[in-house]
């Protein structure tokens, strides 16, 4: 006899969905443009590099290794993607970020994340007008 199936560990803020394919930046390419061209706005728990480009609005994500185990490293990722998910919207089209964790993102509360999140994309809108 087997155990019954199990729902599996509970995923870190109530992540759920993935965000669709033509929203992220996929290649080695796109990231290391942004890393070497990119406008950069810091913020305490993240840092965003922009870049304008053509097409609907793109994000990539990346921790830095001061981060210090994999596991840690994963768990700020998914975190700012879904604070990413919860305020994209705030991301004018026509742009491709990368935001970089801090280790400050794996202790910050998940509303401050958002918050921080929201208000770089923000001064990302202002700057380009």
């Amino acid at each position: 006899a087997q155990a019954a199936a199990r729902e599996g560990a509970p995923t870190a803020d109530g992540v759920r969905r993935r965000l669709p394919r033509r929203h992220r930046l996929t290649r080695r390419a796109e990231f290391q443009a942004l890393f070497q061209q990119g406008r950069r706005i810091d913020r305490p728990c993240m840092t965003v590099l922009w870049v304008e480009a053509p097409g609907p609005a793109r994000a990539g994500f990346a921790v830095s290794r001061h981060v210090t185990t994999a596991v840690r490293r994963n768990r700020v990722r998914r975190r700012l993607r879904e604070a990413y998910r919860l305020t994209r919207e705030a991301q004018p089209d026509g742009t491709a970020v990368v935001i970089i964790g801090k280790p400050s993102a794996l202790d910050a509360a998940f509303a401050a994340l958002v918050a921080e999140l929201r208000e770089a994309l923000g001064a990302l809108s202002r700057s380009l007008r």
